[in-house]
């Protein structure tokens, strides 16, 4: 029962949902992409700040963070500066610890070439 209330199992779950608009073309390196933030499934205490926004592309020159400490953002936009698949998570850094994030994938050159492990 101790463990329970130290640690519930709703701690760190993906519970902020995020989404583009699938109907604008796919999105470009070096035009702004805008994401949704939806905290709907963040009941019953809702969201806390601060938030924490992170963009990591292909590779570690496009990494971008951001913080929320004012406001819970609706949206959220950031501009890739390469090609390639880009991994975008918004989550909070206390509390509960919730989170959602979402691949994009960009339209253009890669800074680097891919490297395999």
């Amino acid at each position: 029962m101790i463990l329970d209330e130290l640690a519930p199992d709703y701690i760190r779950e993906r519970r902020i949902d995020l989404s583009t608009d699938d109907q604008s073309p796919p999105p470009r390196a070096f035009a702004p992409v805008l994401v949704t933030v939806s905290y709907t499934r963040c009941k019953p205490e809702g969201v806390m700040l601060p938030l924490v926004l992170e963009v990591q592309g292909s590779s570690s020159a496009s990494y971008q963070r951001r913080e929320f400490t004012g406001t819970a953002p609706d949206s959220v936009s950031f501009t890739p500066i390469e090609g390639g698949d880009h991994l975008v998570v918004l989550r909070e850094v206390a509390h509960n610890r919730w989170f959602g994030s979402l691949r994009i994938s960009i339209d253009g050159e890669l800074l680097e070439p891919p490297k395999f492990v």
